[in-house]
């Protein structure tokens, strides 16, 4: 019942048993063993459809969508992760199957159990490292093993690798006699390159490289493995070398990392900024992408106005910044020796910038005034708030910097994991914020849907069997700086481990600030799209000053002009755009190195101590880790690329890595110690190579 051999596995049983079913067709060395195939689980749990539900609107970078929309209260997918769970830990099943698989599981001996679930190992996807497998099982202790298996299949991590497949979960069990020894795995064809007649064979975190054709019997192994399953852009094979045998114990497509070609922009794109002479440096940590109209409007006003110390300019929608080279508009802020000099500073500056956003503005119409109110705020944060940060922690050591940060969107998401928020509470904190820097991306206020499906992650880190320890503070959400007096010690080192608490935490504020002025000019271009009897999204793609003065437009011809724009900044989307344009650049020092895969690029560092720091991540960011885990690279879906100081080129993280089209540089030795957060860095997959930038301050 619902049993079957090895050599008989169909899809039912997963695409790992399909794999070794069809390696043994071939009469290659595959352990003894049989397969339970899906019926099983879902006799159990039933059907989940982690796709049910779903808003069909494009989902923000980085994000997975919650799945409860439309459904009956109590009924979300993390609702129903844990029901099932319980079901996997409780359920009964039938006598009959449990005898059999008893009796198998005896004669074997010695077991791997294995995860073989229907969207694992397959052409389109591998699931490296997604699902668990046991080894050295007793057989006694068989149907524990095999639940855990189903288990693995009901996490946040599996919901939401199986989300990006677009399928539902199920899974089979592979149980096997346990084989001893040494594992290697075998790539047949170098990742990216699947008509590269090279081979990389990986034993512990070392990676060598052969040729095909074969020259020793374990690669020549693993080419008839790649033949067997029918995977000629190569094949990720694993097999155990115990005395003088081999037996292959997995084999399955390479799955390669999409490539995007980028090509240099016309030359008359950046033609103004060469004629400008100074040097001008892309945003490319904040503003990854081309800018909507609306935001290059906004930004256009901005750099009219003069509010800032830097000159802005959008060039294909791309954001560039030049210092201002009037020695006026460069202005000098004390640094802060303590935490009460800072603290009656910021107090100072908040209540200015409060005024600016909810005090008296010229009457001109909804949104010149909501602009005007902008550019006042915008005075105050990039003159006196933004270098008041740089201030505080200029001569603070990155290690000082990379404490805790009760402000950060990840302590807050956290505190209401742990049950300290609720979720009006969370949203007036966090709810300003949205996934890109761009008044056209709607907020998490808007999309609260998003936030709980952060905060079931989050919480199921924190329920984890072996919980991983978060860098965030115990307390809850964003507090007044002067609770940082009650930390302040005489002594010289502890005065600075609070100075740079504080101003690490005011980083993390000055987001809100930022995004609230934002939020402003969000919310007036919707009422005025109202007003003008327009699609809302498309007025974030006609001119922000057209939008303003129109007494009427036609909604027609709006459209027309929306669907032409987001079709420019789409196709700028595909140029490399240079970092640096003019000007005089400094050397780049020596790079880091390890291996890696993916295109270069370029972002700001995030540095993640644990997965309990992953539960945000922007399309910016470059996510530096101590491991590349397979939870980490579907966490952070969406960032710039990941660099882990351990790891190999093929392992199960840096494989899910490349599968998510995420940039991988692994093996990279002391890239956690001398890369600090917020340095901008290149990092190129191919050479695997991490550079810092050297316009980065």
């Amino acid at each position: 019942m619902w049993l079957h051999r090895l050599d008989d596995a169909d899809a039912s049983c997963g695409g790992k048993a399909v794999g070794l079913a069809r390696l043994l067709g071939a009469g290659l060395p595959v352990p003894d063993g049989f397969v339970i195939d899906d019926r099983a689980f879902r006799h159990l749990v039933g059907e989940i459809d982690v796709t049910a539900g779903l808003d069909a609107r494009p989902h923000p970078i980085g994000f997975l969508p919650h799945a409860s929309s439309g459904a009956e209260p109590g009924s979300s997918l993390g609702h129903q992760l844990v029901e099932a769970a319980h079901r996997i830990a409780t359920g009964e099943l039938p006598a009959d199957l449990v005898r059999e698989v008893e009796e198998r599981a005896a004669a074997l001996g010695v077991l791997a159990v294995r995860s073989s679930a229907t969207i694992e190992d397959g052409d389109a996807g591998s699931g490296a490292g997604v699902f668990s497998s046991s080894t050295a099982v007793p057989a006694r202790d068989v149907w524990a093993a095999i639940r855990a298996v189903w288990g693995s299949a009901l996490t946040p991590l599996a919901a939401a690798y199986a989300r990006r497949r677009g399928g539902t979960i199920s899974i089979g069990v592979i149980i096997q006699r346990f084989v001893p020894g040494e594992l290697v795995t075998i790539y047949t064809r170098p990742p990216g390159e699947p008509s590269r007649d090279e081979l990389l064979i990986q034993r512990g975190e070392t990676t060598t490289r052969g040729v095909r054709p074969a020259t020793d019997a374990i690669t020549a192994l693993a080419l008839q493995a790649e033949a067997a399953i029918g995977s000629p852009r190569g094949a990720d094979v694993e097999i155990v070398e115990a005395a003088a045998t081999r037996w292959i114990v997995q084999a399955r497509p390479i799955v390669h990392p999409v490539t995007r070609p980028r090509r240099p922009p016309p030359p008359s794109v950046i033609a103004p900024l060469v004629a400008d002479g100074r040097t001008w440096t892309w945003d490319v940590a904040h503003n990854p992408d081309p800018l909507s109209s609306a935001q290059a409007g906004l930004v256009e006003h901005v750099d009219r106005a003069e509010v800032s110390a830097w000159s802005l300019k959008v060039c294909a929608g791309f954001l560039y910044a030049a210092r201002r080279e009037d020695p006026a508009a460069q202005h000098v802020v004390a640094t802060p020796h303590n935490v009460a000099a800072l603290d009656a500073r910021v107090h100072e500056l908040e209540l200015a910038m409060e005024a600016a956003l909810t005090g008296p503005a010229p009457t001109r119409g909804i949104l010149d005034d909501a602009i005007a109110r902008y550019l006042a705020f915008y005075r105050i944060w990039s003159t006196e708030l933004a270098p008041l940060i740089a201030a505080a922690r200029m001569n603070l050591a990155p290690a000082q910097l990379a404490g805790a940060r009760p402000s950060s969107v990840e302590s807050t998401l956290f505190a209401a994991a742990r049950g300290e928020l609720d979720e009006p509470t969370l949203l007036a904190r966090i709810g300003v914020l949205s996934p890109a820097w761009d008044v056209s991306t709607a907020t998490f206020g808007e999309r609260p849907e998003l936030v709980r499906d952060a905060i079931e992650r989050a919480r199921a880190v924190i329920e984890a069997p072996h919980p991983i320890t978060t860098s965030a503070a115990p307390g809850a959400g964003p507090a007044p700086l002067e609770t940082l007096h009650h930390h302040a010690r005489a002594a010289a080192d502890h005065a600075d481990r609070d100075l740079a608490r504080a101003a690490a935490d005011l980083a993390e504020r000055d987001d809100i600030w930022f995004a609230r002025a934002q939020l402003l000019v969000r919310t007036a271009i919707l009422a005025r799209a109202r007003d003008l009897a327009i699609d809302p999204e498309d007025a974030f793609w006609i001119p922000l000053d057209e939008l303003a003065a129109a007494t009427a437009l036609d909604p027609d011809d709006v459209r027309r002009r929306a669907s032409a724009a987001r079709t420019a900044a789409a196709r700028a989307a595909q140029w490399s755009m240079p970092i640096v344009v003019g000007g005089d650049s400094l050397p780049a020092e020596a790079p880091l190195r390890g291996v890696g895969t993916g295109p270069r690029v370029t972002g700001r560092v995030v540095r993640f101590a644990s997965l309990a720091s992953a539960v945000m991540v922007g399309a910016g960011d470059v996510v530096v880790a101590r491991a590349v885990t397979p939870a980490l690279a579907v966490l952070v879906i969406g960032c710039a690329a990941l660099v882990s100081e351990t790891g190999g080129l093929l392992d199960h993280g840096a494989a899910l890595a490349r599968e998510l089209g995420i940039p991988c540089v692994v093996g990279c030795r002391d890239a956690w110690s001398l890369l600090a957060d917020g340095m901008l860095v290149t990092v190129d997959g191919e050479a695997g190579e991490v550079a810092v930038s050297p316009t980065d301050n």
